[in-house]
């Protein structure tokens, strides 16, 4: 099998058309067909169900799938090891990152980073955990930056930050005079929480729970920086990252609610895949993030 032959059934797979494959190819269509009917005959099996303008994979067709999505990883990982071959004279870096680490911990890591290697091109994906996740382990993204914990057995996780979270109210709510607030005040008042599914919603309904009470919001948004606004005017009370909120606190837009010993936390980490070859520029940004945050290097991991 060539690896032009699987050039062109990964770009049809990824496309989920050859109408679309052979616009990515600059090809037509029969050109893209005829390649897929050739490397059908060459192993013997069906590749895909056609039916009308729609296809689907045969269990064939998925298990090369997958395969031939691990060899243009490797690929992209060759290319960018060539291209970093001139002491990071040039180079390309693929990021992923959660809103609140984006904005609030990246940007002096990227400052310094920036000096030492201007030449070294920047990309981020600004996205929640989940997706994050799933591009680094597809190898899409060279790092990510996410809420942990992380669930993909494929990915290596590096807690970097914890992240104190805090309950906070207009100076107007109600509940803003208190010297102390409860987990019952919260569960009968107007709540801005993370959508469902997010690591930080989990982390904070098993808070709720271990206390005997069910997290009810009555908005969900992942975006602390809106979560704020809709703080400030009033339609409730949120529990968003303390480092997101110091500028309004100061101000007297945004007051904290005290919750005595209950406290809301959670780890912010690096992940990346099992096994990965770093290339010379993702190395070089780690060792600035490093030196930035101080976390500690994965024990008996020697490509990190």
């Amino acid at each position: 099998m060539l690896l032009e032959h699987l050039r062109f059934f990964y770009a049809v797979a990824e496309n989920g058309s050859f109408t679309r494959a052979a616009r990515d190819l600059l090809l037509t269509q029969p050109a893209v067909s005829s390649q897929i009917r050739n490397l059908e005959e060459r192993l013997g099996q069906r590749l895909f169900e056609r039916q009308g303008k729609n296809i689907q994979l045969t269990e064939a067709g998925k298990i090369l799938y997958s395969q031939s999505r691990k060899i243009f990883q490797q690929l992209r990982e060759v290319e960018v090891v060539l291209n970093d071959l001139k002491s990071l004279e040039t180079g390309r870096l693929n990021l992923g990152t959660v809103d609140v680490i984006s904005i609030y911990v990246l940007p002096m890591i990227f400052r310094e980073f920036h000096q030492r290697y201007p030449r070294v091109e920047i990309s981020i994906e600004v996205d929640n955990s989940f997706n994050l996740c799933s591009g680094v382990a597809g190898g899409e993204l060279d790092l990510g930056f996410v809420t942990l914990p992380v669930e993909d057995k494929s990915l290596v996780s590096v807690p970097i930050y914890n992240d104190v979270m805090r309950v906070i109210a207009n100076s107007r709510h109600p509940l803003a005079g208190r010297k102390l607030v409860t987990l019952e005040d919260l569960s009968k008042t107007n709540l801005i929480i993370y959508k469902r599914g997010s690591v930080t919603r989990r982390i904070l309904e098993q808070i709720f729970e271990s206390h005997g009470f069910e997290l009810s919001p009555d908005m969900e948004i992942d975006r602390p920086e809106a979560m704020k606004k809709l703080v400030e005017v009033g339609l409730g009370v949120s529990i968003i990252p303390e480092m997101t909120i110091k500028r309004e606190v100061e101000e007297g837009s945004l007051v904290v609610l005290e919750m005595g010993n209950i406290r809301f936390e959670r780890q912010l980490g690096l992940v990346y895949r099992k096994g990965q070859f770093f290339s010379p520029s993702t190395a070089a940004f780690i060792e600035v993030l490093q030196g930035k945050l101080k976390f500690e290097k994965q024990a008996g991991n020697a490509e990190f």
